[in-house]
């Protein structure tokens, strides 16, 4: 009996995948849909996991620290005409960053009228010494224009955590709101 209620907790436990996401609107342009379980990254852990001199629009994480949800925006001359082009660039630039890059899918979708290339796939990146582990995790990227202005939308968790996020991901990008 104690072990069907433990099983049953565990479930219900597993089973919340924080599909329960709340509306952001980021700026005048954008709005997503993040779980009601992230909040805003701090200042701190971005400097730490983030570094980049271009500080992102937006990035959330879970408690646990192990899944992200970024935005970034940069000002670009790409133009809604050369998304393919652009697609193809960024596909390339994702195979020079990880040792290994299996794509689940990838393309040029539209969502909430508007045009997004997108790639889902899983990474690994090979240790460079013998105290490193290698590093695999499940990515959802997606591109989009408006305006000049080139936004990124980057899902991303340990590639255990993937069955359970998964599913959120793929809800949280079909929700993306871009302003024409």
């Amino acid at each position: 009996m104690q072990k069907s209620i433990f099983v049953l907790f565990s479930l219900a436990l597993l089973s919340f995948t924080s599909d329960d996401l709340v509306k952001v609107k980021l700026n005048d342009e954008v709005t997503v849909y993040v779980p009601k379980s992230f909040s805003p990254m701090t200042k701190e852990d971005m400097g730490i996991r983030y570094q980049s001199y271009r500080v992102p629009l937006a990035l959330y994480t879970d408690a646990s620290r192990l899944v992200d949800f970024g935005v970034n925006r940069s000002f670009t001359q790409w133009q809604e005409k050369d998304l393919a082009m652009m697609g193809e660039f960024y596909e390339a630039s994702l195979m020079e960053l990880y040792d290994k890059v299996t794509f689940i899918e990838k393309g040029i979708k539209e969502v909430n009228g508007h045009q997004f290339v997108f790639f889902e796939f899983i990474s690994l990146v090979y240790p460079d010494n013998d105290y490193q582990d290698s590093v695999r995790k499940y990515t959802y990227l997606m591109y989009g224009l408006t305006e000049g202005t080139s936004y990124i939308f980057n899902f991303s968790c340990d590639k255990p955590l993937q069955e359970k996020w998964q599913a959120t991901a793929r809800q949280m990008m079909s929700q993306i709101k871009l302003k024409n």
